[in-house]
């Protein structure tokens, strides 16, 4: 169950960060500071911001329940998720060395979810 909430924790996390870059993706830094700052309170930045309070919630009963090291080994996890779904929502660049770090992680995870 512990896991299951790391995971969320995480995956919220993930979530925070592509919603807040769908959310400033088109924002103009041209006119008034008001103007620049009004464009920042859209829906995605809202949601952005919720799945990281969510995220921050969950990551603290975690930190009350195990180790932190084990946790916060799962966070890698996140630069995993985040580049995925840059490259499927926002059509970001991949190339062989951004897919060897990544399964890197990916790796690094596996391992320490099993020594537990």
């Amino acid at each position: 169950m512990l896991t299951i909430l790391i995971l969320l924790s995480v995956i919220l996390s993930a979530s925070a960060q592509l919603l807040l870059k769908f959310g400033v993706k088109n924002i103009s830094m041209t006119g008034s500071v008001l103007h620049v700052l009004v464009q920042y309170i859209n829906i995605y930045v809202i949601l952005g911001i919720l799945s990281y309070v969510g995220s921050m919630v969950i990551w603290l009963y975690i930190l009350t329940k195990v180790d932190v090291g084990y946790a916060y080994s799962f966070t890698s996890l996140g630069f995993v998720l985040v580049m995925l779904f840059s490259i499927i929502l926002f059509g970001e660049n991949v190339n062989t060395f951004k897919i060897a770090g990544t399964l890197f992680i990916a790796l690094g995870i596996i391992l320490i979810a099993r020594g537990r």
